[in-house]
């Protein structure tokens, strides 16, 4: 069964991402583009039918997500340590810089 995240469901998003455990995230793919360096250019052409999947989790992705958008990041402080290095990963995967210093920071 497949769920929607609450905080990432843009009903004018131009890409949607599943996490490993099934939740979709419907994101816009400029500020995938002008926050990270691993995912394609805005301009890409993308299917509108078409899921990317990510073998993160719901929740390492919706916190990674927080990191993309122009808002106040939330804090890792009361994160355990297995969920922030599984953070910290995805953010040098996806090459999210602001949540790599994030990360560096907690650790």
């Amino acid at each position: 069964m497949v769920s929607t995240s609450v905080q990432f469901n843009a009903s004018d998003a131009d890409v949607v991402i599943h996490s490993s455990d099934n939740v979709k995230f419907r994101l816009h793919k400029k500020n995938l583009e002008c926050t990270t360096g691993a995912f394609p250019s805005a301009d890409t052409p993308v299917d509108p039918d078409e899921i990317v999947r990510l073998t993160e989790s719901a929740a390492t992705l919706e916190i990674l997500f927080q990191f993309i958008y122009p808002r106040r990041f939330p804090s890792l402080k009361d994160l355990d340590f297995d969920s922030l290095i599984l953070l910290a990963e995805a953010a040098e995967k996806y090459e999210v810089v602001g949540l790599i210093y994030a990360c560096e920071v907690n650790l």
